[in-house]
C-alpha cells in the first residue's frame, strides 16, 4: 500500500492562481488590474513576470503575507493612496483566498516583491 502524498508539500502539485490589485480598502473594487499566473505544472499566465513572480510565491509557499524580502524600508513616499491586493486559486492543490492592503502602490511593489508587480 502507497503512503497518501500530502499535496501541500507536493511542488509538483497544481498552482494556479488569480492576482487582482485595485484602488482603495475594499476586496469588492470594480476598477482593479487582474492577471494569471501558473507556477505549476508549467510556468505561464497573463502575468507579464511569471517566472519571477513564481518563484517569489514559491519561497513563500504561496503566503503573500510572507512575500517581503527588504531589509530596509522601502523607499517610498508616504502618500496615502490605498491599493488592495488578492490572490485566488490552487496552490500545490490546495485552495488559496487572501487579500492584503497598502498604503500605495509602492508600498505593494516593495512588499510583494514581483508577485504583484502588473
Amino acid at each position: 500500500m502507497a503512503a497518501p502524498v500530502d499535496a501541500a508539500t507536493d511542488k509538483d502539485a497544481q498552482s494556479v492562481v488569480s492576482l487582482s490589485v485595485g484602488p482603495g480598502v475594499s476586496v469588492e473594487v470594480v476598477d482593479k488590474r487582474v492577471v494569471s499566473l501558473i507556477c505549476a505544472p508549467t510556468i505561464g499566465g497573463t502575468h507579464p513576470k511569471a517566472k519571477e513572480a513564481c518563484k517569489n510565491l514559491e519561497a513563500a509557499d504561496g503566503n503573500i503575507r510572507e512575500l517581503a524580502d527588504f531589509t530596509v524600508p522601502p523607499l517610498c513616499s508616504q502618500d496615502f493612496d490605498p491599493v488592495v491586493a488578492t490572490i485566488d486559486g490552487v496552490w500545490r492543490g490546495q485552495p488559496i483566498s487572501d487579500h492584503g492592503f497598502f498604503s500605495n502602490s509602492c508600498v505593494l511593489r516593495a512588499t510583494t516583491v514581483s508577485v504583484f508587480d502588473f
